[in-house]
């Protein structure tokens, strides 16, 4: 009796102890890598700009804002920042709500540009859970320098996610496992 409450227990810790988004660059990095390469090209990909831009040719200067520069998913439709409307700082807060759409989000890079030293800082963050398809949460660089893109990366359903061997690997780890269960019991 004692053990079903501890496995209960253990349950709800389990459901409710889970990160929204993990930083997987601690006070940010100069080199801005990005999410992983597959990601990049078989994803959506929006970045939402805080100040003037040129995309394709440097004479169009763009006002602050989404850049949509792939056309899958728009900023402003399931995922939003704060970014575009307030003064540069250190912080934005993030927001998505994917639905029913088929999408979710994946990786969320912040970059910065500190306009007195010319140094360049990046922060990429990891989407976790149930998280990927609703969700909201506050970016920083380091807590000090002014963050000026955000760019938002997820799952596009129409492109194939490929495999990287894991589920031949989750295979034989189940097999393993159904081997020494068998084991145990045949022990006991």
């Amino acid at each position: 009796m004692k053990h079903k409450y501890l496995y209960i227990a253990a349950l709800i810790a389990l459901s409710t102890a889970h990160a929204k988004l993990i930083d997987l660059t601690p006070g940010g990095t100069v080199i801005d890598y990005g999410p992983p390469p597959f990601i990049a090209a078989n994803g959506f990909y929006d970045e939402a700009e805080a100040l003037p831009y040129t995309i394709y040719d440097p004479n169009v200067v763009y006002p602050p804002g989404w850049v949509s520069q792939f056309g899958i998913l728009n900023g402003g439709q399931y995922f939003f920042t704060d970014l575009i409307t307030h003064s540069l700082a250190p912080t934005a807060s993030v927001s998505w709500n994917f639905g029913n759409s088929g999408y979710w989000l994946l990786y969320i890079d912040v970059f910065g540009f500190d306009q007195t030293t010319g140094a360049d800082l990046a922060n990429l963050y990891q989407v976790s859970g149930a998280s990927a398809f609703k969700g909201q949460d506050i970016l920083t660089l380091n807590g000090q320098m002014d963050i000026t893109s955000i760019s938002f990366y997820g799952r596009n359903p129409a492109l194939p996610i490929p495999d990287q061997q894991g589920t031949f690997g989750l295979l034989l780890l189940a097999l393993g496992g159904i081997a020494v269960a068998r084991r145990i019991c045949i022990s006991s």
